[in-house]
C-alpha cells in the first residue's frame, strides 16, 4: 500500500488477518522496516488491536519518501504482511515547539535534553502516575465547569504554565481497583490485552498530549507490586513493554520504565531491566531510555548497575519526600554530575506539594526542591501536586497521602513557581550554567541552605533557602568587574535591583534578603536583557489589636476558596459577622487561598485575623491584591511562622497598602513536626487604614 502523510502526524498501516488464533496477543507478532531515500532507518514492532486486526504505527520525522515492509512471525500468514512507499511533505504550519523543533531527544556529550534541530529542551515535567487508569476523558466535577474532560482540563492548566513533559505509567497489572477509574488493561489476566481500552482511553490521551506539544515520559508499572501481581513472571512484563512501544513509540516519548524499579523484592530490579533492554532494542526512534528510581546515589550498586546498563541514557532521580528538614543535600546530585559517563540527569519525583510522604511535605518544600534541584545540575525537573499523582476525583480523609481533589490541587502555588523557575533559567542561558557544589564562590554560616551555579564566573545564580538569617560573603568572583546585582523572588517572578557590584579582590558581602524565606541573588557582568521588578512590602513587627486602630472596615461581598472546608465550618463564616462560627479546613496541615471579593476597588489598609479559639495556631502567610482577580500584588507576608494566632494574639492586624478589590490570603501550609493544627479562623476581615 502506498500513503502520503505530514511530518510528525501519526500514520496507520492497517492489517487484516485471514487465519484466527487463539491467543492473538501472545501467538503471533508483526515488525516493520521503514527506509527513507536517504538511508535511515526505524524498525519499530506493530500490535494487535482487537479481533482480526493488526496495526503498525509510524510517524514520518523528516520528509521525502519512505518505503516500509511488515513481516510476521507466523510465515504462514501473508494477511499480516506488507510493504509500500510513504510520502511524507514538510510540516509547514507547525502549531507546537515539538512541530518547529523535532521530538526530543539525546545529545551525546550534552547534559540537558535537545529537540530534533538540536534546540536545547528544558524539562518541565508534572507527575500524573495514574493519568491512563484513572483521569477522566469525559466527565469533569470541577466546581462550576461544564467542559466535560477532567483529563483535558488539567492539560489546558499545565500547558498555560508551561509545562511541557508528563511523567506517566501505566498500572498495567491493575485488573480492579475500589476507586474510580478506566477499566483494566487485561481482558485475562496478564495472558490476553483488552485493546479496546487502549483505542477509548490512552491512545486519545497520548494524541492529545501530542497535538498540544506535550512530551510523556512513559512507564510500564509500578514497582515491586506489578511485578507481585504478574508472578514475578518475565513474560507478561515484557510482552506488556512490546505492545506499548508498538503502539507509542512514533508519539513524543521518553522512557522510565516503571517507577522505583530499584527493588530487588520480587525480582523487580532485573525484570524491569529487561523490560527496558526490550525498550531499547525495539524502539527504531531511539527515544531517550531511562528508568525512574528510589533516592540512591550513584555509588549504590544498583545504580551502579543501571549506569552500565547499555540501555540507560539519562536519569530519572528521586530526591524523596518529607519536607523543609529533609530536602536532599546537594552531594545526592553531585555525585551524578561528576560521573565518568556525562548523562543528563532530571529530579523525578520530590516533596510533592500538600503530601503526607515520609512526614509532611508541605508548599515552600516544593519550590526549594526544584530550585535546590536545578541549581545542581539538573536537566529540568519534575513537580507533583497531591491529588494529582495519586489521582483524587474527590477530597477524602481515606486518602493516606492527602485528603485533596484533583482540582483543588490543581492550583497549588508551587504550579504557579514552577513556571517562574523555568522563565528564570531561560532568562539566564540555562544550556551554560554549571553547579559548584564545594563553595569555592562564598562562604555562609547555614551552607547547607545555599546552592550555587554560574556560567563562566560572568553570571552567578545563589539560591539561598534558610529559615534563619543567612551571612557571609561571595568570594571568587571576577576583579576589577562590575556585576549587575538583583533578588530574584521565586514566588512572584519579579526583581528586586540592587547596588552594582565592582569587587577589586574578587569578594563582596552577602547581602541580607528582602525576607527569610528563600530568594535568589542574581549577579551578573554582561546585559542578560529586560526584567520586571517590585519593591517588596515592608515588614512590621507583629502587633496585637489592641495596638492598631484601624480605619472603617469594608463590606466583603463574597469570599471563595478552591479548597474544601470542613462541612460544618465553611468559609463563609469568614465574613458572617458571628463570633461563634468559623472556618476550618478540609486538610488539617494543607495550604489554603482564600480570596476576599470587596465588590468594588477599595483603599485597603489592615487584614484581620480572628482566631476561634485560644489554641495557639503559628501561621505562615501572604496577602495580596487584585483589581482584576488574576494579576495580584504582593502586600505582605509573614514567612517564617512569625504570628501565633489564638496565642499571644487572639485578633491580629496586618497592614496592608493600595486600592483593590479582591484580597488574597494565602495561609501556607504547617510544617512543625509531629503537629496537626487545624487550620481555621473565626473571621478576616478588611479594614481602611
Amino acid at each position: 500500500m502506498n500513503f502520503s502523510t505530514t511530518v510528525y502526524k501519526r500514520l496507520e498501516i492497517v492489517l487484516h488477518s485471514d487465519k484466527e488464533y487463539e491467543n492473538p496477543f501472545l501467538d503471533v507478532d508483526i515488525d516493520a522496516v521503514f527506509t527513507h531515500e536517504d538511508g535511515t532507518v526505524i524498525t519499530l514492532p506493530g500490535f494487535w488491536n482487537g479481533d482480526n486486526e493488526w496495526k503498525v504505527r509510524f510517524s514520518a520525522e523528516k520528509a521525502g519518501k519512505w518505503t516500509y515492509k511488515i513481516t510476521c512471525t507466523d510465515k504462514d500468514n501473508t494477511s499480516l504482511t506488507d510493504s509500500g512507499e510513504i510520502e511524507a511533505a514538510p510540516c509547514l504550519n507547525p502549531k507546537t515547539e515539538l512541530e518547529k523543533h523535532g521530538y526530543v531527544r539525546l545529545e551525546p556529550g550534552k547534559r540537558h535534553f535537545v529537540y530534533g534541530d538540536g534546540t536545547p529542551f528544558f524539562y518541565l515535567g508534572d507527575t500524573h502516575w495514574q493519568m491512563p487508569d484513572h483521569e477522566h476523558l469525559h466527565d469533569c466535577n470541577y466546581p462550576g465547569c461544564s467542559c466535560g474532560s477532567q483529563f483535558k482540563h488539567l492539560v489546558e492548566n499545565r500547558l498555560q504554565k508551561g509545562f511541557n513533559v508528563y511523567q506517566t505509567y501505566f498500572a498495567g497489572h491493575r485488573m480492579q481497583d475500589s476507586r474510580v477509574g478506566n477499566p483494566p488493561w487485561w481482558a485475562k489476566c496478564y495472558s490476553l490485552i483488552n485493546p479496546k481500552v487502549f483505542n477509548d482511553t490512552m491512545d486519545v490521551m497520548i494524541e492529545y498530549l501530542a497535538d498540544k506539544g506535550i512530551t510523556v515520559a512513559l512507564g510500564f508499572g509500578l514497582h515491586n507490586g506489578s511485578i507481585h501481581c504478574y508472578g514475578s513472571k518475565e513474560e507478561p512484563v515484557l510482552k506488556f513493554a512490546r505492545y506499548c512501544v508498538a503502539r507509542y513509540a512514533c508519539y513524543p516519548l521518553m522512557w522510565i520504565t516503571a517507577q522505583e524499579i530499584t527493588d530487588y523484592k520480587f525480582g523487580s530490579f532485573d525484570i524491569w531491566r529487561k523490560a527496558a533492554a526490550l525498550v531499547g532494542e525495539l524502539d527504531g526512534y531511539h527515544r531517550p531510555n531511562s528508568a525512574h528510581m528510589y533516592p540512591m546515589t550513584l555509588d549504590d550498586p544498583r545504580a551502579q548497575t543501571l549506569d552500565n546498563d547499555p540501555w540507560h541514557q539519562w536519569w530519572t532521580l528521586q530526591g524523596a519526600h518529607g519536607g523543609y528538614n529533609k530536602l536532599q543535600k546537594r552531594f545526592f546530585y553531585e555525585s551524578y554530575y561528576n560521573a565518568e559517563k556525562i548523562k543528563p540527569y532530571i529530579e523525578g519525583e520530590s516533596q510533592y506539594e500538600d503530601v503526607y510522604c515520609d512526614g509532611f511535605c508541605g508548599s515552600d518544600a516544593a519550590r526549594m526542591a526544584a530550585w535546590q534541584a536545578m541549581q545542581s545540575g539538573c536537566a529540568g525537573y519534575t513537580y507533583g501536586a497531591s491529588a494529582i499523582w495519586l489521582f483524587s476525583w474527590e477530597h477524602s480523609k481515606k486518602f493516606t497521602y492527602s485528603p485533596d481533589a484533583w482540582y483543588e490541587a490543581m492550583d497549588k502555588p508551587v504550579s504557579f513557581h514552577m513556571t517562574y523557575m523555568k522563565k528564570f533559567y531561560e532568562y539566564v542561558g540555562w544550556p551554560k550554567i554549571k553547579p559548584s557544589f564545594d563553595y569555592e564562590f562564598g562562604m555562609f554560616e547555614m551552607r547547607k541552605y545555599v546552592s550555587i551555579s554560574h556560567i563562566d564566573k560572568d553570571v552567578f545564580v545563589f539560591y539561598i533557602f534558610s529559615k534563619e538569617k543567612e551571612r557571609g560573603y561571595i568570594k571568587g568572583l571576577k576583579e576589577n568587574v562590575r556585576y549587575q546585582a538583583r533578588w530574584f523572588d521565586p514566588i512572584m517572578n519579579k526583581f528586586i535591583d540592587l547596588p552594582d557590584i565592582i569587587t577589586p579582590d574578587g569578594k563582596v558581602d552577602l547581602p541580607d534578603r528582602p525576607s527569610l524565606r528563600d530568594w535568589v541573588l542574581l549577579l551578573n557582568t554582561y546585559d542578560l536583557g529586560e526584567y520586571e521588578t517590585y519593591v517588596y512590602p515592608e515588614t512590621k513587627k507583629a502587633v496585637p489589636a489592641s495596638e492598631v486602630t484601624p480605619g472603617e472596615k469594608i463590606q466583603v461581598a463574597s469570599v471563595s476558596a478552591l479548597s474544601a472546608a470542613e462541612e460544618d465550618h465553611p468559609f463563609e463564616n469568614l465574613i458572617d459577622g458571628n463570633p461563634d462560627t468559623y472556618w476550618e479546613g478540609y486538610h488539617p496541615k494543607g495550604s489554603h487561598e482564600i480570596i476576599l471579593d470587596l465588590g468594588a476597588s477599595q483603599d485597603v489598609g489592615y487584614v484581620k485575623f480572628v482566631s476561634p479559639q485560644d489554641k495557639m495556631i503559628y501561621f505562615d502567610f501572604r496577602i495580596f491584591g487584585s483589581n482584576d482577580g488574576k494579576t495580584y500584588d504582593l502586600l505582605a507576608e509573614r514567612p517564617n511562622k512569625t504570628v501565633a494566632v489564638g496565642g499571644p494574639y487572639p485578633e491580629y492586624y496586618e497592614a496592608v497598602s493600595g486600592n483593590y478589590r479582591y484580597i488574597k490570603v494565602f495561609i501556607n501550609s504547617s510544617d512543625i513536626p509531629g503537629a496537626e493544627p487545624a487550620l481555621n479562623l473565626s473571621a478576616l476581615e478588611v479594614y481602611k487604614k
